[in-house]
């Protein structure tokens, strides 16, 4: 089921989003730092509603953390010339969710590397606080409680730094990777098809050592204390494949669309034929898309109400918000476009030869008042409606 997201504040002028999923996580994390690593990192122990304030201080500078990574990505995709949607703190930590692409494998590159980058900082601005706090001569309990809260500030954030360079689909070190072969083949696509299935065999990796750790825990009769690591372990893997595959689809879905180049209307001009009033190029999506996807990478870059299907520049149906709205917000997850589509039919789309006066013919017998438009062998390259039609009246 898909809850509700609240936007917490506007840093820079970029929306700060919640999702539903981390306050349960922030939750768990002040349990788990207050009961486990204060008690351990500081003799004799704090009483339990002192390691209860640190560590949901220790949270509140790590959720921090991983804030100023996002926004580090997110100001260097600005100074790029991109714009961005906003940020999201969810189960996983966070995201940058950008309006657009980088434009070369450069800016990729620099904007991947950015939040790695800023991590690392923090980790030795945190290293150095632990220093100055080891370099007190008293022993007394609350030197100790700074010492373990530098530290596991310094250790979160280097580790933050190191997972996300992991070269695979969607770290930052994926994308890094795939700047780095996008630069080199002169291809995107085959790019990010390398670093997706770098990213699917690191979450198959995540998910086989956390299964492996629940087999030799359960072996040991310690279960109890190593489940939270291997469930935690087994949702990340699956996360990651799924974003990794993703990731790919969109940029498949984006590549198809890129090879719908304008239509030179000009053997069209004063002829009287679709070609020469159609829109063109023409916004495409794939049926396998998720209605969820579609949402949050399509729908936020092109404002249109009515979408055509295709896949490989074949016609497969036409999509319109209005029946899309009928379906649950629970659903979306789950429902592809392929699910939610008007299946293609002799109405839905009109070859770039035809008259304008059979195209207005057709569209007065489509409830969608839209027509696709294609080429003499089969392949969209177009689309128009009503207002089209008026302007070559």
């Amino acid at each position: 089921m898909r809850l509700k997201q609240f936007q917490l504040a506007r840093i820079f002028g970029i929306p700060l989003i919640i999702d539903y999923s981390w306050p349960p996580v922030a939750a768990l994390h002040i349990w788990l730092v207050s009961n486990f690593w204060m008690v351990a990192e500081v003799q004799p122990s704090l009483p339990r509603w002192q390691n209860l304030l640190i560590g949901t201080f220790i949270t509140a500078l790590f959720f921090a953390s991983v804030l100023i990574h996002e926004l580090s990505h997110a100001l260097v995709a600005k100074m790029e010339g991109l714009r961005i949607h906003d940020i999201q703190l969810h189960i996983f930590g966070g995201w940058a969710r950008l309006v657009g692409e980088p434009p070369t494998p450069m800016a990729e590159l620099r904007i991947a590397i950015a939040g790695p980058v800023s991590s690392f900082l923090l980790a030795v601005f945190f290293l150095l606080w632990l220093l100055i706090a080891q370099s007190l001569s008293a022993e007394s309990q609350e030197v100790m409680a700074a010492q373990a809260a530098f530290l596991y500030l310094a250790a979160a954030n280097l580790f933050l730094a190191m997972f996300n360079l992991l070269p695979g689909l969607p770290l930052d070190g994926g994308r890094v990777l795939r700047a780095i072969l996008w630069h080199r083949r002169k291809d995107i696509l085959s790019a990010t098809r390398t670093t997706m299935k770098l990213g699917v065999w690191l979450a198959y990796l995540l998910i086989s050592y956390g299964l492996l750790l629940i087999t030799l825990a359960a072996v040991r009769g310690r279960l109890w204390q190593d489940f939270v690591v291997a469930i935690w372990l087994l949702v990340l893997g699956v996360f990651l494949k799924s974003a990794a595959e993703s990731d790919y689809r969109h940029r498949e879905q984006q590549f198809a669309s890129e090879q719908t180049q304008p239509h030179d209307r000009k053997q069209w001009e004063g002829s009287g034929a679709v070609g020469a009033v159609m829109q063109s190029p023409v916004v495409s999506v794939t049926p396998d898309l998720s209605v969820a996807e579609f949402i949050d990478r399509i729908l936020t870059t092109h404002r249109h109400t009515i979408f055509p299907v295709a896949r490989d520049g074949r016609l497969h149906g036409v999509l319109s918000l209005a029946k899309l709205r009928e379906e649950p917000r629970e659903k979306w997850e789950k429902l592809t476009i392929g699910e939610v589509m008007e299946p293609i039919d002799e109405s839905l789309f009109i070859t770039v030869r035809a008259s304008v006066e059979h195209a207005q013919h057709k569209l007065k017998m489509n409830s969608l008042g839209f027509l696709a438009v294609i080429d003499q062998d089969g392949f969209l390259i177009g689309h128009l409606n009503a207002k089209d039609l008026e302007k070559a009246a």
